[in-house]
């Protein structure tokens, strides 16, 4: 017996899961051409890529560093390896860089590193250990099957001194330098492995000023334009001369941007690492508010993605009302986050209840219910 879900609102499910991956993007078409011609522009240079995709709460900065990844994924299957990582982790950070490269190694799979691996000869290897040993090493034994240097290479464990033996290398990674020498390594592999660049999803940017201030903060954006030099200011990097590049996507709160600025204003007359490492940017993406067009839009992809059948072009917003998308447009300002959350709260709402048609009225009285806004300005 097919239920009500499918007799009535004639969907599979409930379509406005808020971080769902299969969800087509709505309102952000220039979004997605800007961030695709700095793809299509910078894999496989030489120059590294920095870019800022800016937005208020809500407004989609999450969903679109998603959708980066998985265009990646699909149009440059075979040239780039995309990561997507948050800037800072959960708990304190001491040494930000050493951090950082350890968790991008962390959101590598180990399917992905052997991969890599597997296409790099044993006289490639043999190169890398004359100027890098200890990466050298360390990769080596991975392409061989072991596991415990890929603990080592991700900072998962700190490893005892029978261990550091049988590895084989001299040093344990605990600095941001001795990171960059396995990241370096790692970006040379990746070319020899005719895989050109590393995109990075780079998410919650404006945390760093709730977690870190002073010196601290500094240092971090003083990293950040170190890795963007990796390639031309790193001794090591002479002597391995194939090496992909990075372009790394920066999700920032309209906050945090403004914060970011005012820093670089302060420091203009001193010094300071924020304009060397602001001059570096390529692009700025800005996700403003959607139009009420766009809110139209955004609704009916949602719906249309998991429809049981076709609605046909009367019914594209079954189960809402026409009036719907004016209330629900002018309720969020058009924010895409807070769409999703109401439509998806007060969808499932009309289906506990065997709502047929989900009016302005009733979805009043949801949100009343939730204890939400209901009245628009």
């Amino acid at each position: 017996m097919k239920s009500f879900l499918e007799t009535e609102y004639n969907l599979k499910v409930v379509p406005f899961n808020i971080v769902d991956p299969t969800a087509t993007m709505a309102g952000r078409n220039a979004a997605l051409k800007a961030w695709q011609q700095i793809i299509r522009q910078r894999v496989g240079q030489k120059n590294n890529s920095y870019n800022f995709i800016i937005g208020d709460y809500g407004s989609g900065k999450s969903f679109t560093l998603f959708k980066i990844v998985e265009d990646v994924k699909k149009e440059y299957k075979d040239r780039i390896l995309p990561i997507s990582t948050t800037l800072l982790p959960e708990d304190t950070v001491n040494k930000f860089g050493l951090s950082f490269i350890q968790r991008l190694f962390a959101r590598i799979s180990d399917r992905e590193i052997e991969g890599v691996l597997k296409k790099v000869s044993k006289n490639d290897l043999e190169h890398l250990k004359q100027v890098l040993p200890d990466p050298g090493i360390i990769f080596e034994k991975i392409k061989k099957g072991d596991k415990l240097p890929l603990i080592f290479l991700r900072g998962d464990r700190s490893l005892d001194k029978k261990e550091m033996n049988d590895l084989g290398v001299l040093r344990k990674i605990n600095s941001t330098d001795k990171a960059k020498d396995y990241f370096l390594a790692f970006l040379h592999l990746l070319k020899l492995a005719n895989i050109d660049t590393i995109v990075l999803a780079i998410d919650e940017v404006e945390y760093l000023f709730s977690q870190m201030k002073g010196a601290k903060l500094s240092l971090v954006f003083n990293t950040l334009r170190g890795i963007y030099d990796l390639q031309f200011t790193y001794s090591k990097a002479l002597e391995l001369t194939k090496i992909a590049n990075i372009i790394c996507f920066f999700a920032i709160s309209e906050d945090g941007w403004r914060r970011l600025n005012e820093m670089r204003k302060r420091e203009s007359g001193q010094g300071g690492p924020i304009n060397p490492f602001l001059d570096r940017k390529d692009i700025i993406i800005t996700l403003l508010n959607l139009s009420k067009q766009e809110t139209l839009g955004l609704i009916e992809y949602r719906l249309s993605d998991h429809r049981v059948k076709d609605a046909g072009k009367n019914k594209l917003l079954i189960p809402f009302e026409d009036k719907f998308i004016d209330y629900i447009y002018a309720l969020t300002a058009g924010k895409p986050r807070f769409i999703v959350d109401r439509c998806d709260i007060v969808l499932r709402e009309g289906l506990e209840q065997k709502i047929p048609l989900i009016t302005v009225d009733f979805a009043k009285k949801v949100y009343e219910s939730h204890g939400l806004f209901t009245e628009t300005k």
